[in-house]
């Protein structure tokens, strides 16, 4: 990083060094992370491709701890489509541009965890879809608002890409960036005290919890689906900020 930071400074502050080019370097380093890496190449492109390279009927079912009891109740497609992009968006673009350093862990972390998750899909494929026409959900598509959303959200991810779940990974490490967040000390003048992160880091974790929820009643995943997907955020997450927090003092109070 040092190096990159001596490579900003010399393309944008003729060389010198300053808060402002501590702060471009994580910026730059951030979108790089976050948009270009995490979400055009792994979430976006990576991602629908192997969603397309195994025909539908060779995706493996693990529906087996109890998920065809599970009922499908259309309004959680309020969770697992808006409040979730909602809250990873607004956690990138804060940890991305306002206390970017800080933001660094956490676009490593979304990487990482899109990588193993592409490398799974590719060498064990699990898919809902024929599952989840067995139980008749089309039938719902029409009856509410809700039901369509998802009926059309299945119409454009047919869903063999399923474990680990990355609704469930991403919105933990949302989750725990706050979290971590929460404990550390902060030099900035304009921070949120304390408390508001405290608040935020409940917030965001309620949202993860309803979030792995939804993704079980709307049939887009399995329960073991879940499973994988908070170990591999958790377990990630773990190793990435502690490696790169381990200089930030942790709040005694």
């Amino acid at each position: 990083m040092e190096k990159f930071q001596n490579w900003i400074e010399k393309a944008f502050f003729k060389g010198e060094s300053s808060g402002w080019s501590k702060w471009l370097t994580y910026v730059i380093a951030n979108v790089i992370l976050m948009l270009l890496i995490f979400f055009i190449l792994l979430n976006t492109i990576a991602y629908n491709w192997t969603g397309s390279i195994y025909p539908v009927w060779e995706g493996n079912r693990l529906n087996f701890l109890g998920d065809n009891s599970i009922p499908f109740i259309p309004e959680f497609s309020i969770v697992y489509v808006y409040i979730f992009y909602t809250t990873v968006i607004s956690s990138m673009a804060y940890f991305g541009f306002f206390d970017s350093e800080k933001g660094y862990a956490l676009g490593w972390s979304l990487v990482i965890i899109n990588l193993i998750s592409i490398i799974i899909y590719i060498f064990f494929p699990v898919s809902t879809f024929l599952w989840r026409l067995e139980l008749w959900l089309n039938q719902w598509a029409y009856q509410n608002i809700w039901a369509g959303t998802m009926f059309e959200y299945y119409l454009i991810d047919t869903s063999f890409n399923c474990i680990p779940s990355l609704h469930a990974a991403v919105s933990v490490i949302i989750f725990y960036a706050w979290y971590r967040y929460s404990k550390i000390e902060l030099e900035h003048p304009q921070a949120p005290k304390p408390i508001i992160r405290k608040v935020l880091a409940i917030i965001t974790c309620v949202i993860a919890a309803a979030v792995v929820l939804s993704t079980l009643f709307v049939k887009q995943h399995y329960i073991l689906d879940e499973i994988a997907g908070v170990l591999l955020a958790w377990g990630v997450g773990k190793i990435i900020f502690d490696y790169l927090w381990k200089d930030f003092k942790v709040q005694t109070q």
